[in-house]
């Protein structure tokens, strides 16, 4: 995967906007990605028109199959082409003749095999350009785009509408991170697997996620690239609008030889990468499924004007880590003033810690909560807030949860989902009120309580660590976008 950027940006709107699509290897056979596709873009609810092509059946899915492309009756904006390598350049071909403006090849067997791979993939480009035709991967897992309710995707999913955009240089990896986050109620704006990258290039659907309205965030993962300058450049110009979070893979020896072989990737140098990230103001996720959680933070949550964290937990231990975890990651943890102490005094029991962090000491009062976190949110010497233990869900107090139906009255209100999220919706008000970013760790793993939160505009995170991380990242992009300010 090589990073090559024309003189002249694309317009890549037939690829995430078409109004028709053909699927040229459309199949009834349940194993073959002919038929997955087809079912992918059925069951979203694609806006626009379908046709299928295969010249042995005559229906599929319910829809009118056709023999070829030239039989189809309107202007075909996209192509998917699920054939065999050897039979892509005649299929393209066919593209060319029927003014096609864009094609997917999903069929692996080109650079990513060797030599003869790459001639192949040399010549289907040479057909694609040559027809004026955009040409995604090949070796690609497919496209989403929420506008036109357009999921031309391999695997069998249906990512959540919404504002994240995603690049992956891997598409097994793109499609499941498109899963793991419509599961915690993470929406999704455009999704593209560039693949091996033969004609478009990482930097050109950056450009154009860059310039959509559409898309709030960017995530982008990312094996191999080139021209480094041309990425910082354009980085730089983009993150002035939203974020850029960047995973880099292929990091070792071995992750650069199995780049190679999977897509066909130029791993490239991590430390010329690692510094064009800095000099870019890309953020840089740690972990994969971190950029799904850095992505929840930008969304949902107003920038830090500061690294000074106030901290509110259910207990001490988890005070401590989160102290730590802050400390670790560049942010601060200031004292309490005393007004602030006097006022907190009237909330909790006596032995609560009277400082940063406050402790709750396991003070079970869902009343309460949002109270504390509110006297911490008020300060001028607070910049951001890590809330610890006011989501609870059923694998905690599981005891509890089997006597509701006996007595839901006397403690259904403390435990129930209703109480989290009574608490949650109190806490999305603090973060409005004050402008300060409030993020939720949680008691609990049970994504459908996650959900919840989230549906109310609360980002939580399973451990201290990664709420502290997050608020790190936004508190660097913040700084980064003050510089720009300052040199303008």
């Amino acid at each position: 995967m090589v990073f090559h950027m024309g003189t002249t940006s694309r317009d890549l709107s037939p690829i995430f906007e078409p109004k028709c699509v053909a699927m040229i290897g459309a199949s009834n056979n349940p194993s073959k990605y002919g038929w997955i596709i087809p079912a992918n873009i059925l069951a979203n609810g694609y806006k626009g028109k379908l046709f299928l092509i295969n010249p042995t059946e005559e229906k599929i899915w319910g829809l009118k199959v056709y023999r070829s492309l030239k039989e189809v009756p309107e202007q075909v904006d996209l192509v998917v082409i699920s054939r065999p390598a050897e039979s892509v350049p005649q299929h393209l071909e066919e593209c060319v003749e029927n003014h096609v403006r864009s094609a997917i090849v999903i069929s692996g067997g080109f650079k990513e095999t060797g030599k003869e791979g790459e001639k192949r993939e040399q010549e289907i480009v040479r057909i694609a350009r040559g027809g004026g035709m955009l040409l995604v991967g090949p070796n690609t897992m497919g496209v989403y785009s929420a506008s036109v309710s357009l999921s031309a995707l391999m695997p069998p999913i249906l990512p959540k509408p919404g504002e994240v955009s995603l690049i992956s240089q891997s598409g097994n990896i793109g499609t499941n991170l498109l899963a793991f986050g419509s599961e915690q109620g993470i929406g999704f704006s455009k999704f593209v697997s560039s693949g091996n990258e033969a004609d478009i290039s990482t930097l050109e659907y950056l450009e154009y996620f860059g310039q959509d309205s559409t898309s709030k965030v960017i995530l982008m993962y990312v094996e191999g690239m080139r021209e480094g300058r041309k990425f910082v450049d354009l980085v730089k110009r983009v993150k002035e609008k939203k974020p850029v979070i960047v995973y880099k893979s292929a990091v070792s020896k071995a992750g650069s030889r199995a780049a190679k072989s999977h897509c066909g990737a130029l791993a490239g140098s991590t430390r010329i990468f690692e510094a064009a990230i800095k000099q870019s103001g890309a953020i840089r996720a740690s972990t994969i499924n971190g950029m799904l959680d850095l992505a929840v933070g930008f969304l949902y949550l107003p920038l830090p004007k500061g690294k000074r964290v106030g901290i509110v937990t259910w207990g001490g231990g988890y005070g401590v880590v989160a102290s730590d975890s802050c400390e670790l990651a560049g942010l601060e943890v200031p004292p309490l003033p005393p007004e602030t102490v006097q006022k907190i005094d009237q909330l909790l029991p006596s032995y609560w810690s009277r400082g940063n962090p406050v402790d709750l000491v396991g003070f079970i009062n869902r009343e309460v909560q949002p109270k504390v976190i509110e006297e911490v949110a008020k300060l001028n010497d607070i910049d951001a807030i890590i809330a610890s233990g006011f989501i609870l869900g059923r694998s905690v107090g599981s005891s509890i949860f089997k006597l509701l139906r006996k007595d839901e009255e006397n403690t259904g209100e403390i435990w129930s989902d209703r109480a989290t999220k009574t608490v949650a919706e109190e806490v999305r008000n603090l973060i409005e009120k004050y402008r300060k970013p409030i993020v939720a760790v949680t008691l609990t793993t049970d994504p459908g309580t996650l959900k919840k939160v989230l549906e109310c505009g609360v980002p939580a995170y399973s451990t201290l660590e990664t709420a502290a991380e997050v608020l790190a990242k936004m508190y660097q992009y913040k700084e980064s976008l003050n510089r720009v300010e300052k040199r303008e």
